[in-house]
């Protein structure tokens, strides 16, 4: 109860400054926490969900006014099973519209960086990011359908993990796309990721993961520029890999625009089959970007459709036999750091380009491909943090936690030590 009462009050005192949250369950969560056993694996912790995802007693607004105000009746099977492990959630969080619009949700207010006020998170699961960072839960639940559990880690330092897709359940999650969509979490510390994910059915986590005897991919061709600062975090994470016994190897990935190109058709035809009618017949409850984003999906044919779907078949048959022979491939989440705030943008090399638009070629690979990622804070001194990414064959996504968490702390003992 008082992980609770802590929790309530961080969110009362503080969410006007970053608008993280939208909905409060201050009246239901006490009695949530008052049928914890403390015994369970998650006892004390408490967290949030995005607001695509059902909570008993609140509204799923899906950050739009599109929908009626009404409570779900039931909680997401994700809550369910955090609830059971004695998990308690306390509210909603913020997001982009209908997860497809732009950061400054015309409903909710944009999400403001819990790290920099004059910086936004870079990613649909904005508010879940933003809560975790500004320290009014342990751990948030998200979606990942292009890369935005780990776009949003990555603005705000802390851990984000994608899952193989269809390891966690949906049910009672609005999806957007479902092909691509997973569910997602995101925590400051490896270890909380690992036992969230084992509450949700995930493995359990083994503490004594190390990089010893491990084999990292480094892609080339996956990605394209990325800003200094985020290069120089990529070298760090291979040094430490290597300082911890692991050995990277370099692997070519071809056409990777093409498979870019195949997720963003899919994201937008999926979306105009479940929501374009209901957008259309409600323009003014959307906004300008829902409606442009809507305008774009219509155009999508039937054709393209299946021609995307069968690439990332083709791609999928290649990827996973690359991953076969390594245990994770390395790479960054976004080129540049969290976005500024007046228009997304993220610096790289002297350069402003579009933080979110990267997704697709530094993030949705994963999703089209149908595999778990970890995103990966990376401190940078005097600057706001970097990230990279590990990612690894379908189905490993225990181990990939406890990889991560590995690298995470290598990664920091090397700071340490330099800095010392």
């Amino acid at each position: 109860m008082k992980a609770v009462e802590t929790s309530l009050a961080k969110i009362a005192k503080d969410n006007h400054l970053f608008r993280a949250i939208t909905h409060l369950d201050s009246q239901n969560a006490g009695a949530r926490a008052a049928a914890v056993d403390a015994a369970q694996p998650l006892h004390g912790l408490t967290f949030v969900a995005k607001d695509q995802i059902d909570v008993a007693g609140l509204p799923t607004s899906f950050g739009s006014r599109l929908f009626p105000d009404q409570p779900a009746t039931r909680d997401a099977a994700c809550i369910q099973a955090l609830q059971a492990a004695g998990a308690v959630v306390i509210g909603k969080a913020n997001m982009h519209e209908l997860a497809v619009g732009s950061a400054r949700n015309p409903w909710f207010g944009q999400v403001v960086n819990p790290l920099s006020s004059k910086h936004g998170t870079g990613g649909t699961s904005s508010g879940s990011a933003a809560a975790v960072a500004a320290g009014f839960c342990d751990f948030a639940l998200g979606t990942d359908s292009g890369g935005s559990i780990r776009s949003v880690a990555a603005a705000v330092g802390v851990y984000g993990f994608k899952p193989t897709n269809g390891v966690l359940s949906l049910d009672g999650v609005w999806q957007v796309a479902p092909t691509l969509d997973t569910l997602g979490l995101l925590a400051r510390d490896g270890g909380t990721l690992a036992k969230a994910f084992a509450a949700l059915g995930g493995e359990t986590a083994d503490r004594s993961a190390t990089l010893a005897g491990k084999v990292i991919a480094h892609p080339i061709g996956l990605y394209g520029d990325v800003d200094v600062v985020v290069e120089e975090a990529m070298n760090r994470a291979l040094d430490a890999i290597r300082s911890g016994g692991g050995r990277v190897v370099e692997v070519k990935i071809e056409d990777s625009a093409a498979l870019a190109e195949a997720g963003r058709t899919i994201l937008r035809y999926e979306f105009a089959l479940a929501y374009s009618e209901n957008v259309a017949a409600n323009p003014a409850r959307v906004s300008p970007e829902v409606l442009a984003f809507a305008h774009t999906a219509n155009k999508v044919s039937c054709a393209a459709y299946d021609a995307a779907k069968s690439l990332i078949l083709d791609h999928r048959a290649v990827w996973h036999d690359l991953l076969r022979g390594i245990d994770a491939l390395l790479a960054p989440v976004a080129p540049g750091l969290a976005p500024r705030l007046i228009d997304e943008h993220t610096e790289v090399n002297g350069q402003w380009q579009p933080y979110g638009p990267a997704g697709a070629e530094f993030r949705m690979w994963a999703n089209t491909i149908g595999i778990p990622a970890v995103a990966i804070p990376v401190q940078c001194a005097g600057r706001l943090p970097a990230a990279i990414q590990l990612a690894a064959r379908p189905h490993a996504d225990g181990a990939l936690i406890d990889l991560s968490a590995a690298l995470g702390r290598e990664i920091e003992n090397q700071r340490a030590a330099k800095s010392q």
